[in-house]
């Protein structure tokens, strides 16, 4: 099991082999240099230890809140304990830090966990002002006796994986490319929140999901979905958007129709895994036409998740 670390630690930590990055969405690339630093590390003897920030570097110096992060605090770090590495050190991302050079960070850095090697991808940067690249870090680790590695990137379809071409498929509605890309659906979790009760009244009952607004959403519209809750999998149809028909403007929410489910599951929290892009928002005149669209999505739905057509 991964050890967890908030900040620096109390005290310096066995040898190891460490990687270090955001790893926001932990995906395919991200799983292939953990992967290598994991036997890197287990070649030596020592431990492997992800070095990550909160709040993300970006998010930091541009303020932006809405909309950006794959995944939530929690979400990343135990993402990261699943790929089996020793230790997971989260370090605050403030000013303070921001202001090390590269020597700085590493000879910080090496006398909380003395460093074994540093393994990295290609076009990491690392220090004040990402001055820290390639031939600089190289050097650096050189003068400190530190292994310094680089692996290449993980291509899929001719292009590289990143968060970034994750976050464009998110926009596009593309979440099938998401989960690719991942190597897991992509997936928003809250607690399930009162909402306007209106899907009820229309004989459609909803869990109205309470999540982190700096949550990255996929492109507004209907999909089909696993949903997870009280430890079962129900396939839902969700809508993620503004609610035309009702709320036209308002603040986007995401709503899910569980299929074949009927028990209470306020305050519960629930995973929403996203499948296929079903259809755009549409805004309805008549309610009877929004009623028979939704019939429409629960039959493409259940066709989608059941045979994958």
């Amino acid at each position: 099991m991964s050890r967890m670390i908030n900040d620096w630690p109390e005290k310096p930590l066995e040898p190891a082999w460490i990687t270090i990055g955001n790893f926001d969405g932990v995906h395919l690339g991200h799983q292939e240099l953990i992967s290598s630093l994991i036997e890197h590390a287990r070649a030596d003897n020592v431990l492997s230890v992800a070095l990550t920030f909160w709040p993300h570097p970006r998010v930091y110096f541009t303020q932006e809140v809405e909309g950006f992060y794959l995944n939530d605090r929690a979400e990343k770090k135990e993402l990261l304990a699943q790929t089996g590495l020793d230790v997971i050190l989260c370090l605050p991302f403030n000013q303070q830090l921001a202001d090390l050079d590269t020597q700085q960070f590493m000879t910080k850095l090496n006398s909380f966990v003395p460093l074994k090697g540093l393994l990295v991808g290609e076009n990491f940067a690392l220090g004040k002002g990402r001055k820290g690249t390639g031939d600089v870090l190289q050097g650096v680790c050189m003068q400190m006796g530190v292994s310094c590695l680089d692996i290449p990137p993980v291509m899929l379809d001719g292009q590289v994986v990143s968060s970034q071409r994750i976050r464009q498929t998110l926009d596009s509605g593309e979440v099938e490319q998401t989960a690719r890309l991942l190597g897991r659906p992509y997936v928003l979790s809250g607690l399930v929140a009162p909402g306007k009760h209106r899907g009820t009244k229309l004989g459609f009952p909803t869990a109205n999901l309470y999540f982190d607004i700096q949550r990255k959403l996929p492109r507004f519209g209907v999909y089909a979905t696993l949903v997870e809750v009280n430890g079962q999998i129900c396939q839902g149809v969700t809508n993620v958007g503004i609610r035309p028909t009702f709320d036209d403007g308002r603040k986007p929410s995401v709503e899910t129709l569980l299929l074949d489910f009927d028990a209470d599951i306020y305050d519960k929290i629930i995973h929403v895994k996203f499948v296929r892009f079903l259809r755009e928002e549409i805004k309805y005149d008549h309610i009877e036409d929004l009623i028979s669209q939704i019939e429409q999505d629960k039959t493409d739905a259940r066709r989608i998740l059941d045979h994958g057509i």
